[in-house]
């Protein structure tokens, strides 16, 4: 293109002509693509989205923030002096409030002193015989069930390792423990456990059914099974290192003749009166009908057991007032 600006009055008429005659050119081939004449495609044009009506927003039956609290502490922060003129101020209202939860970790000892009196008339020494709860301490550990219920909160419940309980304990509570001392509070606890452990086995030992299960379980370092029973009041777990069928014969006791709800383990087949898990049998009956696809007596037979599971649900329905047990084995 020429310099414009040199150019002479013929020179830009032309220029002009010449960009006018381009512009039709172009516009017939934007109507003529528009319109996807002459084997061209027509313009995917998006048309505008017309604006949405705001629906009105539903309220929630109660909302799910945390309530406040009754507060065990209340600091008012007020300000003593005008920042713009320094006059000191008095009086004043609530403008706002907020509410802090803190937790508060704090270590406290104890001492339980003992007095000794004396008779006046058998002139006998007199002490006050102590239960071990009136101290609440186990046997002659100096630490607390308060110090023994939270360390075994944290290694069992928390899973957390020995070494970090120590340290957890030291720099939140000041308190020194050594990894001993951790081991003889849990051993404390399990032996606190034992009577409670031995009347919940003998609860589900006498349950009419029983529902029992197990499954892998890692145990220091070691590959073993947590063995579950349940009944409709009790849960009763016992960790073995075996699979075998003499656990659950050693847990529910020669005597039990209770139904046993299980899936097909053989290990629970000299235990009680089987009732097989209804979500094994199902699975595996649809596996089976899949497999004889073209054997209508089998399918057959499929079909009735979902129909009779399907009705035994709705038998065993709670109504109101009833709590399901007569459909505990189901």
């Amino acid at each position: 293109m020429e310099n414009l600006g040199t150019a002479s009055r013929e020179e830009l008429i032309a220029i002009i002509e010449a960009l006018m005659v381009r512009v039709e050119a172009l516009e017939e081939e934007v109507r003529r693509l528009r319109a996807g004449k002459g084997g061209g495609t027509p313009l995917a044009i998006k048309p505008s989205r017309p604006p949405k009506e705001k629906q009105p927003r539903q309220h929630r039956d109660r909302a799910f923030v945390r309530r406040k609290e009754t507060p065990d502490e209340e600091v008012r922060h007020v300000v003593e002096h005008c920042p713009d003129c320094g006059r000191s101020l008095e009086g004043g209202w609530e403008h706002s409030r907020r509410q802090v939860i803190e937790v508060v970790l704090q270590r406290k000892v104890v001492d339980h002193v003992i007095w000794a009196r004396r008779c006046g008339v058998c002139r006998k020494r007199i002490l006050p015989k102590l239960e071990p709860r009136e101290l609440g301490v186990q046997g002659k550990r100096r630490f607390g069930a308060s110090v023994q219920a939270l360390v075994t909160t944290l290694h069992i419940g928390c899973r957390v390792p020995m070494r970090m309980i120590g340290r957890l304990m030291r720099e939140t509570c000041g308190l020194h423990i050594s990894d001993g001392e951790v081991v003889k509070l849990l051993d404390g606890v399990k032996e606190a456990g034992e009577p409670e452990l031995a009347r919940l086995r003998e609860r589900v030992r006498s349950a009419s059914a029983v529902c029992a299960d197990e499954t892998g379980w890692r145990e220091n370092g070691e590959n073993g099974y947590l063995w579950g029973f349940f009944t409709e009041q009790e849960r009763y777990f016992e960790y073995r290192k075996s699979r075998a069928g003499q656990v659950p014969e050693e847990v529910l006791g020669e005597e039990f003749g209770g139904t046993v709800t299980c899936d097909f383990y053989a290990g629970y087949n000299h235990v009680g009166v089987l009732q097989r898990c209804w979500f094994h049998l199902l699975d595996d009956a649809k596996e089976l009908a899949e497999i004889n696809a073209d054997r209508p007596e089998v399918v057959a037979w499929v079909g009735a057991l979902k129909a009779l599971y399907q009705e035994a649900k709705v038998d065993c329905t709670p109504g109101p007032g009833q709590n399901g047990a007569r459909c505990s084995t189901l």
